[in-house]
């Protein structure tokens, strides 16, 4: 209850939640929204570098053992990882759930986002796995060489097998991510990156004891360590000393019903990530189509893309929680600010980046191989990262702006026009109809890429301007 003043004069409104509480000084705002994304940004972009960087050893380890190993190891992972992919962009509502309940410092609603959210990270990982492991007909179907279908398939197998974990590791890494707490997250993937170096080295050579299994050694060393993380962030969970402040271990029951609003976010987002892992993954099979070295260089080019891509995703995840929090105290303009800052930093730092692959292409070609041919190829195609890495990176800096905001299918919309309806068609012009070879394959995701950041960036501009509606509590 507020007390009227004893000298007349009125009292003044109690204030809108839906007003700014920001400061005054814009150079504050901006300064302090810097802070805020490096300093969540850094131990999630090292834990998405992590993820990266234990294919990217991969490839280097089998691309030095055998070329035609690679392009098999390659051609696997595409149906893996589109599906992965998929299963993460289903599992963002986790985030940004999360990160709601942070920002109206609901611990408990926070917590029942997790409770609820595990189960279904189970179903998904199942319904993946089985597919997966159904991947070779995959590779008939597009037209890959019997040699490649067959083998990649087999590796898919494999592959198949860690799916469930990489997604139980997701959601536990989400939720702590939704609370600003990354560290763990960060921890467990650079130990298991120590493993993976080992234990690649090992089952693909033969060396320290281990049998000589070549890429089918890297595949189970994937699978091996995405269980061990698993197992490792969960336990974390469960045994973290507030788990009791968000009910962590309140059981499982209505999770289905609990979940719908993480699902219903899920769904646009999963549409939205796995409609573009797919289109990269056609990419892949067309390069397969050109033989075994342009599926090496293709693989070789798309490993450091995904590789710089993880430093924009940390960023973007950043930039996601940044907003949710805003979103979830119904500030506007601190939600506005927190998603312009994310996308025109996440650009800015993509470019940097990709300078080094533009001025020395050829030593990092070699890094991962000494096939003369794939080391050609590899170079034309790096020298177009210094405008595919900003685009890229953009774009996804904006959609989890957006995914943050509460915004659902619009960008979804603008992934399939951009992936779906741009890059392949264009890509597989390039490619085969104007014998562009693997370059044509790059020319199309510097379209596509252009396409999409700039569509999201002005929905981004529409949904930032729109008034945050009160939170309603599920029933």
């Amino acid at each position: 209850m507020t007390l009227a003043p004893q000298d007349g004069t009125v009292a003044p409104p109690p204030p809108d939640p839906a007003v700014s509480p920001t400061p005054l000084y814009p150079h504050n705002r901006v300064r302090r929204h810097l802070s805020e994304l490096f300093r969540l940004a850094l131990p999630v972009t090292i834990a998405r570098l992590g993820m990266l960087i234990m294919a990217v050893v991969d490839t280097i380890i089998v691309g030095n053992y055998d070329s035609a190993g690679l392009a098999y190891l390659n051609v696997a992972h595409a149906p893996f990882t589109s599906l992965m992919v998929t299963g993460i962009g289903l599992l963002t509502g986790v985030m940004i759930m999360t990160s709601h309940a942070n920002g109206r410092e609901d611990l408990q609603a926070a917590g029942t986002v997790w409770r609820n959210a595990m189960p279904y990270t189970i179903l998904i990982g199942a319904v993946f796995t089985f597919l997966t492991w159904q991947a070779e007909w995959l590779f008939v179907v597009t037209g890959q060489p019997e040699e490649i279908a067959t083998h990649a398939g087999q590796l898919a197998i494999i592959l198949s097998i860690g799916m469930p974990a990489a997604l139980i590791y997701t959601t536990c890494a989400f939720f702590l991510e939704g609370l600003q707490r990354p560290l763990p997250g960060m921890v467990i993937m650079i130990l298991a990156n120590l493993i993976n170096l080992v234990l690649d080295y090992g089952l693909v050579y033969g060396a320290f004891g281990f049998p000589e299994l070549g890429a089918e050694g890297a595949a189970w060393t994937s699978s091996v360590i995405r269980w061990i993380m698993a197992l490792s962030l969960l336990g974390y969970v469960l045994l973290m000393k507030s788990h009791d402040l968000y009910g962590l271990r309140n059981g499982f029951s209505g999770w289905w019903r609990g979940s719908q609003e993480v699902r219903h976010l899920g769904y646009a987002a999963g549409a939205s990530q796995g409609m573009e892992t797919s289109a990269f993954a056609a990419m892949q099979l067309f390069a397969g189509r050109l033989g075994v070295i342009a599926a090496a260089s293709y693989g070789i080019a798309m490993t450091m893309l995904a590789l710089m891509f993880m430093v924009a995703l940390g960023l973007a995840s950043a930039t996601s929680v940044r907003v949710g929090i805003a979103y979830g105290r119904r500030d506007r303009p601190d939600m506005a600010l927190a998603g312009w800052i994310g996308l025109l930093t996440t650009m800015a730092v993509m470019f940097l980046l990709s300078i080094p692959l533009y001025l020395v292409p050829n030593s990092v070609a070699h890094l991962f191989t000494q096939d003369v041919g794939v080391i050609a190829t590899t170079v034309s195609v790096l020298v177009l990262m210094p405008i595919i890495f900003p685009t890229d990176g953009g774009q996804n800096a904006a959609i989890s702006a957006l995914r943050g905001a509460g915004d659902k299918w619009a960008p979804t919309v603008l992934h399939l026009v951009s992936y779906i309806f741009v890059m392949i068609p264009t890509g597989y012009y390039l490619t085969f109809v104007a014998g562009m070879g693997v370059r044509g394959l790059f020319w199309g995701i510097v379209i596509a890429s252009l396409v999409a950041v700039s569509g999201l960036a002005i929905r981004f501009a529409i949904v930032s301007r729109r008034p945050i509606p009160a939170y309603r509590a599920a029933r």
